[in-house]
């Protein structure tokens, strides 16, 4: 048996999961190996006093953020009556990545000295 994967819903799970793992990725680089600090107030402290908890609870909230939204938009996609229910999910998703992508630039220009 074969399992069908929507299209566009694990579009928006895989851009959750990349964009949280260079988000991770770049945190963890900066905070270690280039001064940077974690501007996030209920993730900072985690990053001063283990970071293998501060990797697992990152990696946790993105696992569950991607999935979060690919269950979103699976739901909506057949939700005929309330087209306005699948827009709104789509935005959100689409703000959520978006606001990932600066998050990871920012983390880009503290790693790279830009």
């Amino acid at each position: 048996m074969r399992i069908k994967i929507p299209r566009k819903e694990f579009m928006f799970l895989a851009l959750i999961f990349l964009m949280g793992y260079l988000d991770w990725l770049t945190t963890v680089t900066g905070v270690l190996f280039r001064g940077g600090i974690e501007l996030n107030p209920l993730l900072s402290g985690l990053t001063q006093s283990s970071m293998m908890l501060f990797s697992a609870t990152k990696l946790t909230a993105v696992s569950f953020a991607g999935f979060a939204a690919y269950e979103a938009a699976d739901i909506t996609k057949n939700a005929k009556n309330w087209r306005f229910l699948n827009k709104f999910v789509t935005g959100g998703i689409s703000l959520t990545v978006l606001a990932l992508g600066v998050v990871v630039a920012n983390n880009l220009i503290i790693v790279f000295k830009i």
